[in-house]
């Protein structure tokens, strides 16, 4: 008898990164304690101040896990009041990636990615958004997550640099 493909699947090891583009600072170390109680940091936390959001810190880590673990961890994120975060799954075997954003204003929004980050709609998608009769870019705006890139993309500019306010305003 064969192999279930998907029961093979639950120990199937991925790579991603974890973006934390903002979080309070009252809830940093409960946020750090549920993720590791899901995944193992392939490095160590390093938090810093995000000056776009006042009393909010930002850090950024890699990480390996089990494909398992990716929905629990965006779970466990979306629990977090005034989260701004992403998870990214890196390609499986020439497959596609995945991305889940999280803000506040939007909540959660996961896309199909290809080796590029670049965010991937399926024919079957594409074919909804046409059926319906609403605004065909509209729809598509909402297939790749132009809002939630538009909220946090100024989070995303390094905070090394120091004119990021003026980076994130668009100067």
């Amino acid at each position: 008898m064969g192999q279930n493909p998907y029961l093979s699947q639950m120990n199937l090891r991925v790579n991603g990164y974890l973006y934390i583009h903002a979080a309070p600072i009252s809830v940093v170390s409960h946020l750090q304690w549920s993720v590791e109680a899901i995944i193992t940091p392939a490095a160590p936390w390093s938090w810093r101040a995000q000056p776009l959001v006042p009393k909010s810190e930002q850090t950024q880590l890699p990480f390996r896990t089990t494909i398992d673990n990716l929905p629990r961890l965006v779970s466990a994120l979306f629990e977090f009041p005034n989260l701004f975060a992403e998870v990214i799954r890196e390609p499986i075997s020439a497959g596609l990636g995945e991305r889940w954003m999280i803000t506040p204003n939007l909540g959660l929004k996961r896309i199909d990615t290809n080796e590029f980050g670049d965010a991937v709609v399926d024919e079957n998608q594409l074919r909804a958004a046409m059926q319906q009769d609403l605004d065909l870019v509209a729809q598509l705006n909402w297939l790749i997550g132009t809002s939630w890139d538009a909220e946090l993309e100024p989070l995303r500019i390094p905070t090394n640099c120091g004119n990021a306010r003026l980076l994130a305003a668009g100067g």
